[in-house]
């Protein structure tokens, strides 16, 4: 069973998401177990004028959480919206900060584009544990519009990260129109890669005589993502400058690469 404690502090973290102001949540989960009462009683349990009680009032009025101001004088006995009103308040909330970063991740290749970093530094960030990672990997596809490098071993790279979450990774890559070209060292792994590569939207080739390594990199927007399976970690650098010479070598071994 849930403490009442419990219940005061899920709705206050609720009405805190909204907003509201310590008077005005204090205000609202006062009422709730009160249920109607005067200003006066009000102004009595907040500590606070009845001057201010109207303030909080009203500032309850602007949620959409009281109604109060329009009623008669005789039946001037506050009482807030019932907790339901809250729930359908949280909803609209989430969906609008879901509208509002699909939106912003639709035009962050385009905000990134205009970016220069100028004297700013280098910003690097070591990304750790499952979650990170898998975090890490789809930004590669959230902050690009058309195209994201992928250089190293494939098949250390897919087993760090799972089968799974790489097949999930593809499907919205593909939905969004974002194509990679990859430059991989051989291995049998990769032969599914090659039969799929215009239905995935890929580019492979593959850098036959390099010496075998685990690690790769992704290079996209004006950031680059080093996998170390082993650890397993990755290493985040964000310098436009690094992103050059990289890009620089990337496309020299690509020339230098075969097609399968």
């Amino acid at each position: 069973m849930v403490s009442k404690i419990s219940f005061y502090s899920a709705l206050n973290k609720s009405l805190e998401k909204l907003g509201l102001t310590n008077h005005e949540r204090d205000l609202y989960c006062l009422s709730l177990s009160l249920g109607p009462a005067s200003v006066a009683v009000l102004a009595e349990h907040l500590k606070i004028s009845q001057p201010n009680v109207y303030k909080v009032i009203r500032g309850l009025e602007t949620h959409g959480l009281a109604i109060f101001s329009n009623k008669k004088k005789y039946t001037k006995r506050f009482i807030v919206e019932p907790p339901t009103i809250v729930m359908d308040l949280i909803r609209k909330h989430q969906e609008s900060i879901s509208q509002t970063r699909e939106q912003l991740t639709m035009t962050m290749p385009d905000l990134l584009a205009l970016y220069k970093q100028g004297e700013l530094p280098t910003k690097a960030s070591i990304l750790q544990g499952e979650q990170q990672i898998r975090n890490a990997f789809a930004r590669t596809y959230e902050e690009v519009k058309h195209e994201v490098l992928y250089f190293g071993s494939w098949s250390h790279f897919i087993k760090m990260l799972s089968h799974e979450i790489g097949e999930q990774t593809i499907d919205r890559r593909v939905a969004h129109g974002v194509c990679v070209r990859g430059l991989l060292l051989p291995a049998e792994e990769n032969a599914r890669l090659f039969k799929n590569q215009g239905k995935e939207l890929r580019e492979l080739r593959t850098l036959k005589g390099a010496a075998p390594f685990t690690t790769s990199f992704h290079l996209f927007s004006n950031k680059i993502l080093f996998w170390q399976p082993n650890a397993p970690l990755a290493l985040l650098i964000e310098d436009e400058y690094l992103i050059a010479m990289f890009r620089s070598m990337f496309e020299w071994m690509w020339k230098r690469s075969e097609t399968e």
